[in-house]
């Protein structure tokens, strides 16, 4: 069994002609691909693992070799830095009125998300699940020209009032690849 990740956009990329994604990091509580048969199975869940895009990385796959052979039916997960570090941290850049200015996004609150999968591990073979991460509707929700200018960038952070429907709008981003493969 093997979890593949990828992002739309593509990191570095446009989101929108103003607006760019240079960087993404999760900071991955845990992640788990739960069969029928053993819900709470260690041998399908990764924990304490950091996923990284930028324009010299992206993350591996996580591989579950010892995976039981069955249905499994959802990839559950939590995002959560644990107060230690951000739970994610988004890195851009905007144009406001024509000047291109950075900005930071970055959240010390968890996201945590079930998602419904329909696959079939055999006896022997393998299986791939995609995750994919779409940032277009949160990111495209923030008034940048509202965020505070601090330390070379434009900052949303986690008591400013927009983070609650960013947030929103990025956990409904996750999503399932249709494809199965990244």
């Amino acid at each position: 069994m093997h979890v593949t990740f990828a992002t739309e956009p593509t990191i570095p990329g446009n989101v929108e002609n103003w607006l760019t994604l240079e960087s993404a990091t999760f900071a991955f509580d845990n992640l788990r691909v739960i069969g029928d048969a053993g819900p709470g199975d260690p041998r399908t869940t990764a924990n304490l693992f950091t996923l990284h895009w930028d324009a010299s990385s992206a993350p591996e796959p996580i591989d579950f070799p010892d995976a039981p052979s069955g249905l499994y039916s959802k990839v559950s997960f939590q995002v959560d830095g644990h107060v230690l570090t951000d739970s994610y941290h988004l890195k851009g850049q905007v144009n406001l009125n024509g000047t291109w200015m950075k900005y930071d996004v970055e959240d010390s609150l968890s996201l945590s998300l079930s998602l419904d999968i329909n696959r079939t591990l055999d006896p022997g073979g393998s299986q791939t699940i995609g995750l994919l991460v779409k940032f277009h509707d949160a990111l495209t929700s923030i008034d940048f020209s509202t965020l505070p200018f601090d330390d070379g960038a434009l900052q949303l952070e986690t008591g400013d009032p927009q983070m609650t429907p960013f947030r929103d709008k990025l956990t409904l981003g996750f999503t399932i690849d249709s494809t199965g493969t990244n």
